[in-house]
């Protein structure tokens, strides 16, 4: 009798199993949107381009900025911007096939340590560029630039204005 039952209950969670894993699928598709596995690429950066676009628009009419100070802006405009092409190769799938584990963990350790590296790179040009912006304000300007950059300071995007 024993034997039975053990088996009926593994039976069942087979099948419960089975049903999770067909259900899971087909539940989380719609909910991920945009962002999903077969995001477009080329898509998100061009809103993402856009939306930065507007937001340095928004940030130069609240600075009220002189004339002098119009080439400072350009510079900083033009050394903030996202890079047109990823920071970082991605890594080839079918290169990564061939190698064995071992080899296959070393060369993804690899391709991380060079994604940091030019992300550390692209960061401190970035800021490096903010601050020599930032020394061209006044005060007033300061306080500004201040308030309205840190609503988006956690993303690369650049400086943004109030959520809507």
């Amino acid at each position: 009798m024993t034997r039975l039952n053990t088996t009926r209950f593994a039976l069942s969670v087979l099948l419960a199993g089975s049903a999770l894993a067909a259900v899971i699928p087909a539940q989380a598709q719609p909910m991920m949107g945009d962002m999903g596995m077969h995001h477009d690429d080329s898509r998100m950066h061009e809103r993402m381009t856009k939306q930065m676009e507007k937001n340095q628009a928004d940030l130069k009419a609240k600075l009220h900025l002189a004339a002098s100070q119009e080439g400072a802006w350009n510079t900083f405009v033009q050394a903030t911007k996202p890079p047109a092409k990823p920071i970082a190769q991605g890594v080839d799938r079918a290169e990564l096939a061939a190698l064995k584990t071992p080899e296959r963990l070393d060369k993804m350790n690899a391709v991380h340590l060079a994604h940091q590296k030019a992300m550390e790179t692209h960061m401190k040009q970035r800021n490096d560029a903010i601050r020599e912006f930032y020394n061209h304000l006044s005060a007033e300007q300061q306080n500004v630039f201040d308030a309205e950059t840190l609503r988006g300071s956690s993303h690369m995007m650049g400086p943004r204005g109030k959520r809507d």
